[in-house]
């Protein structure tokens, strides 16, 4: 009973307060108020009475003076480089450690009342500035750095957080333009031209005054009466744009749709954020009313005034690393076999598919992209493409690898469009029609991994944003009057199965043929699997044993889901105590997790002098093999890079600072194995770009020129049966020869001028 009555003396005290001081520190002007406004901000304060909290005891004009001691105690040089950098900079980034340590209880009021404390602070920062002599500029403190106990995901919001300074832990899914919007409004009354001020606190309303008061000399004529006009160029217009924060994935739990935010950035805030910035947005939560059939609603909509961003700049931060996590991660990086024990880690219930699983193992780490001088980027994110049959487990690999790499995103590619994948163009009814960018599945796995199955399935159109996606690791947007660049530095693992169901071996079309990708896509790919599914009676029996065991083991999902047994993904308390390694040397999830965030973070390695003579020396030895046709090309120069990432992430497994000899034969021996696997011993790139074997493209080269050498002779036109002929005797059967010249002329190459019986090439 006691701390009510206190409670209500004190928010009575407030209200007094808040009357004497409200030209200064008030956020809403009473004054020419809605009564609806003042209603809501008394049942603001009404909600907090009940739960018998007892307000600190600081007081509202005390506060100018408190931040004005702090910031000459703590921030006197760092007000200078302020003044000097302006207007580059503009606010004064102020650590909420160096409050706390300055005055606990003034630090946790600050938490309980942020908008009187950003009132104040302001107002403090501005006034030693101009004891200083710099009176013109008029910057913002930004308080950063929140405890750990006032960090929020967006679906842990609730109503006893309004009106405190929260922070957020998000990813930016979309932005609108900066336009600007009033602070504070000069209106002149159009019957004696008086003016008065309001403040404008409200972002989706404009306030109008209701009456012109007489106390500051008005006419005292109320707005039916008259008619007020606003007076822009004295009011005051700030910048101001509307954020949309979506919670993290990997705070997402399993199966629902992740919760957004509307937020506000204002004056300098504005404009700093591009969809898919992963950012701890620190601010001060606000509702509006919900409305339905033109009238107010009592639920409400949750709105975060951002007061001051933290760009989260350290790649995998979100994943947090014990120091005998870290011990941990180091002993298992020391051990002989640490690259059996990351292969054996991945997909388990998979059987088989070793080398697979290395490249993987390998595309989780990736190599180290550099910035050169000239300004351009290199890559160091490895793209992987499987093809195979169907019922291989493609789906089932790619699954795995997007739940265990970090910021890992899985979409098919059957549902996914090209704004899907990359970013959208959205015109959002909630702000004026405004068009803003949504950030889509490339862009929010952002130094992660993006799992895509069926690619094959994508439109055309859709098909074609990847090339530069994967190549640049950026997306160029141009819609709706937007011009931006966003980021997707992230590795793609894609799925893909036979146009015909089947790959067909026996046949003129290569296996990068019978899929439906466009050649330059594919050359993106620094590894292309060919999986198929051929009988064979040892492995067949180990398959099908492996496959039926794995799912006795498996427990019943119903009784998991009901809490009858325990989930077995999750580390049971045995396992706890045997450390995060599993039996058999395989690393659990969140263990093998950590180490890919650990080692991309620290570890960014070099090839050395060795390692650097290896791969050259494998790459000319290659290309003087050329192949079985004059305009064969054995390896392209686009595949060094490829093995210089390979190289990488090899050393990375290790946590070496330096890519060596090893490392290298490692990436040779595993992309000798995947061209094999593909085309044999005689790797031709010049088949993967025109989807053409060398022996087509030979007997194509013979027809050319046989129609070409009669044509020269007859002066005119070569006559079918004369090529048939000749066919003949280059090893071209009759039947064989009319497919080649039907699929020429069908191609535009050849021509029939005269019928059917005479040949041209165009």
């Amino acid at each position: 009973m006691g701390s009510a009555v206190s409670a209500i003396f004190q928010w009575t005290q407030h209200l007094s307060e808040k009357r004497v001081m409200r030209s200064l520190h008030s956020p809403v002007e009473m004054r020419g108020c809605s009564s609806s406004q003042v209603n809501t901000n008394n049942q603001w304060w009404e909600s907090k009475i009940p739960r018998g909290e007892i307000m600190t005891s600081i007081q509202e004009f005390d506060l100018p003076a408190r931040w004005t001691s702090l910031i000459q105690d703590n921030f006197s040089e760092a007000v200078h480089n302020l003044a000097q950098m302006w207007p580059d900079e503009q606010s004064l980034l102020v650590s909420f450690r160096v409050i706390e340590g300055y005055d606990h209880d003034f630090a946790q009021d600050l938490l309980a009342n942020p908008e009187h404390h950003f009132l104040a602070a302001n107002q403090a920062l501005r006034q030693f500035l101009l004891d200083a002599g710099h009176g013109n500029i008029l910057p913002f403190v930004r308080i950063e750095h929140l405890p750990s106990d006032q960090v929020r995901t967006v679906s842990q919001l609730r109503a006893d957080d309004i009106g405190l300074m929260v922070a957020l832990d998000a990813v930016t899914t979309k932005i609108s333009g900066v336009r600007p919007r009033l602070y504070s409004a000069v209106f002149e009354c159009i019957a004696c031209g008086h003016t008065m001020q309001i403040n404008q606190p409200n972002e989706q309303e404009l306030i109008e005054p209701l009456e012109c008061s007489q106390i500051d000399g008005g006419c005292g004529r109320p707005k039916r009466q008259t008619r007020f006009q606003l007076r822009q160029q004295d009011s005051h217009l700030i910048n101001s744009q509307f954020i949309e924060l979506q919670e993290l994935p990997e705070q997402m739990k399993g199966g629902i749709q992740p919760e957004r935010i509307i937020c506000i950035g204002e004056q300098d805030l504005a404009g700093k954020l591009n969809p898919g910035d992963r950012v701890k947005a620190n601010g001060v939560l606000f509702i509006r009313s919900q409305r339905k059939g033109g009238k107010d609603t009592p639920v409400f909509d949750i709105f975060l005034r951002i007061h001051s961003l933290e760009r989260q700049n350290i790649p995998l931060e979100e994943i947090i690393i014990t120091e005998e996590e870290e011990v941990e991660i180091r002993e298992i990086a020391r051990q002989d076999n640490v690259y059996d024990i990351l292969t054996n880690s991945i997909a388990p219930s998979i059987f088989g598919m070793t080398y697979i699983k290395k490249s993987l193992m390998l595309q989780l780490f990736g190599g180290v992209a550099r910035l050169n001088h000239d300004g351009t980027r290199n890559r160091g994110d490895i793209h992987i493409l499987l093809m195979g049959d169907p019922g291989v487990a493609k789906s089932q690999l790619l699954n795995y690898m997007a739940s265990i790499s970090p910021r890992g995103k899985f979409t098919s590619g059957q549902s996914a469009s090209a704004a899907g994948l990359t970013a959208a163009a959205v015109q959002d009814a909630t702000a004026d029609g405004r068009w803003t960018l949504e950030a889509g599945a490339l862009v929010l796995a952002d130094l992660g991994l993006a799992a895509i199955d069926e690619f094959d399935k994508m439109n055309t159109a859709d098909r074609s944003s990847m090339h530069e996606a994967m190549e640049q690791q950026r997306i160029s947007i141009s819609k709706a009057g937007i011009n931006a660049s966003l980021r997707t530095r992230c590795a793609v693992l894609a799925a893909a199965n036979p146009k015909s169901g089947r790959f067909e071996p026996v046949s003129d079309v290569p296996f990068t043929s019978q899929i439906d990708l466009p050649p330059p896509l594919i050359s993106r790919f620094d590894i292309i699997w060919l999986i198929t599914d051929t009988p064979n009676l040892d492995d067949d029996r180990k398959i099908a044993e492996h496959i039926i065991a794995n799912r006795i083991q498996g427990s019943s999902e119903l009784l998991v889901n009901e809490g009858s047994l325990p989930d077995p993904a999750r580390p049971t308390a045995t396992k706890k105590t045997q450390g995060k390694k599993v039996a058999d040397g395989i690393l659990s999830r969140e263990i093998l997790r950590k180490f890919v965030a650990y080692s991309k973070r620290n570890v960014h390695p070099k090839l050395t002098d060795e390692a650097r003579e290896a791969i050259v020396k494998y790459y000319v030895e290659t290309r003087e093999k050329g192949g079985e046709s004059t305009d064969s090309v054995a390896i392209t120069a686009r595949s060094l890079e490829a093995l210089s990432r390979l190289a990488e992430a090899s050393a990375r497994i290790r946590l070496s600072q330096e890519a060596n000899l090893e490392d290298a034969e490692r990436a040779i021996r595993l992309t000798k194995l995947w061209r094999h696997d593909l085309m044999g011993d005689h790797y031709d790139e010049t088949t993967l770009q025109s989807g053409k074997k060398s022996s087509v493209r030979n007997q194509e080269k013979v027809m050319i020129d046989i129609v070409s050498t009669l044509q020269n002779e007859s002066g005119n036109s070569a006559n079918l049966l004369n090529v048939l002929t000749e066919a003949e005797r280059n090893d071209i059967n009759r039947s064989k020869a009319e497919d080649i010249i039907e699929k020429l002329c069908r191609e535009g190459r050849m021509m029939r001028p005269s019928g059917y019986d005479s040949l041209q090439v165009v």
